[in-house]
C-alpha cells in the first residue's frame, strides 16, 4: 500500500514519525511545482487543541495523556513501533501532541478505558478539523513552511493536477543545540 502522503487523497491534520521513539521535532516542506485545484496545505495547533479539552473536558485530556497509542510503519524492509500518549508531558508541562490514524498500531485496552478512548479521540479529531481552529494556504513553488512537529499537526486538502512537495526533518535535540550555541 502507498505511502497517503503520496496520494492526492485528503490527508487530516497529524504529526509525523509517531513510530519512531525520537519523532521529527521540526518538519520542512517545500512547494516545489504546484499546477493543481485544491492541495491547501493545513495547520493546527495540537498545544491549543489540548488547552481546549484540558479546560473543558478533563477526562478526555487525562485519557489522552494516560494512554499509549503505538504507532507503526511497516513496509521497504523496515517495521518500526514505538508507544506514547496523544499528549506527552514532563514535569506537568505539555511537550508533546503526537498524533496520525494514517499510521496507528493495533492495541489493546482494559474494558473500563475503551469508551473514554474512543470518546476522546474523536473529541481531538473533531477538533484538529474544525477549520476555525486551522491555517489553511495553498503554498506556492519556492514557498516553504518550517513548523513544530511536536506541537504542530499538518495536512492537506484533496487536489486534483500536479503539487510536488519536497519534505525533510530536523531532530528536535539537534536544533535546539544549535539554539543554545548560537544564544538563539
Amino acid at each position: 500500500m502507498a505511502d497517503s502522503a503520496y496520494t492526492q487523497e485528503e490527508l487530516r491534520p497529524h504529526t509525523d514519525g509517531t513510530y519512531n521513539h525520537d519523532a521529527p521535532g521540526l518538519q520542512l516542506l517545500l512547494c516545489c511545482e504546484y499546477e493543481a485545484e485544491g492541495g491547501e496545505s493545513i495547520m493546527v495547533d495540537g498545544f491549543k487543541i489540548a488547552q481546549i479539552l484540558k479546560e473543558n473536558d478533563k477526562i478526555s485530556y487525562d485519557t489522552l495523556s494516560e494512554i499509549d497509542i503505538p504507532g507503526r510503519y511497516y513496509g521497504d524492509g523496515v517495521e518500526l513501533i514505538a508507544k506514547r500518549p496523544v499528549f506527552k508531558s514532563r514535569n506537568q508541562e505539555l511537550i508533546q501532541v503526537s498524533f496520525n490514524n494514517y499510521d496507528r498500531g493495533d492495541f489493546r485496552l482494559p474494558n473500563n478505558r475503551i469508551h473514554d478512548f474512543y470518546t476522546a479521540i474523536r473529541k481531538f479529531d473533531k477538533l484538529a478539523n474544525d477549520k476555525e481552529m486551522q491555517w489553511r494556504q495553498i503554498l506556492k513553488p519556492g514557498q516553504l513552511l518550517i513548523f513544530n512537529n511536536w506541537r504542530v499537526l499538518h495536512g492537506r486538502s484533496e487536489f486534483s493536477g500536479k503539487r510536488k512537495m519536497s519534505g525533510c526533518y530536523i531532530n528536535k535535540e539537534d536544533f535546539e543545540s544549535v539554539c543554545r550555541i548560537n544564544s538563539v
